[in-house]
């Protein structure tokens, strides 16, 4: 983890730290890559995270500021950096991706309303929830929230494309890439290829699930 991401991590702590936060670091600064903005979410209770989510958002955008990264709201702070453990516990009882008795991955479209949707607050969620990341705070809580969601994702992903005993490659390439669309990474559900860690990381959970 980069130095700024302990840095932000220390400041939220020493503002926050009685309201007991659970941060996640995701995407490129888990592995200690310079990043022009911080990939991290915070997870609170739900009376708290009413409470203080404009503070707390301020504070982010602060540091971003004093530390000369970009604020990247293409998705709405207010939809990808706090989440309540209400929403949390609500996302992964209600899988985003079963409607109607069929299972449906949509592209990512990025209309202002789309991503401030709460479907888009979901899939990031389950995103964050099944990619390498740290967390700081509740871990066992955590890695409780992590099986569900990659149970979520792989049955989803496995249903939607009619695999047949699929292999780790197979449901890792559909992970990557929508087979009718061709939409990928950020357009899809949010899996790049641009680290063999990542790759490493996905592959291993894919293969424990597909055991099971």
């Amino acid at each position: 983890m980069n130095n700024l991401c302990y840095e932000f991590s220390n400041m939220i702590f020493n503002q926050y730290g009685h309201l007991n936060p659970t941060i996640i670091i995701y995407g490129s600064n888990v592995y200690n890559e310079s990043s022009s903005d911080l990939d991290v979410c915070i997870m609170l209770d739900s009376k708290d995270c009413q409470e203080y989510k404009k503070s707390i958002i301020y504070s982010t955008l602060y540091f971003h500021k004093i530390h000369n990264l970009t604020i990247d709201d293409e998705i709405p702070h207010e939809n990808k950096l706090i989440y309540s453990y209400q929403d949390v516990n609500y996302i992964l009882s209600h899988n985003p991706f079963y409607q109607n008795n069929q299972y449906i991955i949509l592209d990512i479209s990025k209309t202002p309303e789309f991503l401030s949707s709460f479907e888009m607050k979901s899939r990031l969620l389950l995103n964050i929830l099944t990619t390498d990341h740290l967390t700081i705070g509740n871990e066992k809580l955590i890695y409780m929230f992590e099986l569900k969601a990659w149970k979520i994702i792989l049955e989803s992903i496995i249903q939607f494309n009619h695999l047949q005993n699929p292999t780790v490659d197979e449901v890792l390439q559909c992970m990557y890439t929508n087979q009718y669309t061709g939409a990928e990474g950020e357009m899809f559900l949010g899996y790049k290829k641009n680290y063999k860690q990542k790759e490493k990381y996905l592959k291993l959970h894919i293969q424990q699930y597909l055991k099971n």
